[in-house]
C-alpha cells in the first residue's frame, strides 16, 4: 500500500463565496472574482411579494431587459438567468472587478427602484435582504451542477414543487438549452 503525502500550505486559501449570511458580523473583505471562471449571483428579497414580486407581469420583462442592457454595458456575459419571484439567480462571467462592481451596484439599485417605485424624495426602505451572494463556479462538474440547479429553480418558479422538479431532472425528461 502506497501512502500519498499532501503538502500543506502556510497561506490561507481564499474563499470562493461572498455575501448573503456569510458576511454578517464580519469585517469587509474583497468579493472574490476569477476572470477565468463563472460566478453564481443571488439577489434575495423577502419584500418581493404580491405587487412587488419580481415575477409580476409588469416587472418580469423589464428586469430581464435591464439585466441584458447592463451586462452588455459592463462587459459581462450572462450564461443563465432565473427569476424565482422573491430572488434572482444569475450565472455570469466577468472580465474584471470594476465592471462587475458597477453592474452589481446599478442592477440591484434599478431593480429595487423599478419594483418599489422609489424615487428621490419618496423612499420605500430596504428592498434586498442582504448583500448579494456570489460564488465562483469552476468549469466541469461544478458548472453542470449549477445549471441543473438553475433549471430546478426555473421549474419551481412556474409553480411546480421542488420534488416534482427533482423527479423530472432525475429521470432526464427535461432537455433544456440556455439562451
Amino acid at each position: 500500500m502506497v501512502l500519498k503525502t499532501k503538502q500543506y500550505s502556510f497561506f490561507k486559501t481564499a474563499s470562493r463565496s461572498f455575501g448573503g449570511d456569510l458576511q454578517k458580523g464580519k469585517r469587509k473583505t474583497f468579493r472574490p472574482i476569477d476572470p477565468k471562471a463563472s460566478i453564481h449571483l443571488v439577489l434575495k428579497s423577502t419584500r418581493a411579494r404580491g405587487e412587488w414580486s419580481l415575477l409580476n407581469r409588469r416587472h418580469k420583462i423589464r428586469i430581464q431587459d435591464l439585466l441584458l442592457t447592463l451586462s452588455r454595458a459592463n462587459g459581462i456575459k450572462i450564461y443563465q438567468y432565473v427569476n424565482v419571484g422573491n430572488h434572482l439567480h444569475i450565472l455570469l462571467k466577468t472580465r474584471d472587478r470594476r465592471g462587475f462592481q458597477k453592474f452589481l451596484r446599478v442592477f440591484s439599485g434599478r431593480v429595487a427602484m423599478l419594483v418599489t417605485h422609489a424615487r428621490k424624495g419618496k423612499p420605500q426602505g430596504k428592498f434586498w435582504d442582504e448583500l448579494a451572494f456570489t460564488r465562483i463556479v469552476q468549469w466541469g462538474i461544478d458548472f453542470k451542477r449549477i445549471t441543473r440547479y438553475f433549471l430546478k429553480n426555473e421549474i419551481e418558479s412556474i409553480g411546480y414543487s421542488t420534488e416534482f422538479a427533482r423527479a423530472l431532472l432525475r429521470k432526464g425528461i427535461l432537455i433544456w438549452e440556455s439562451g
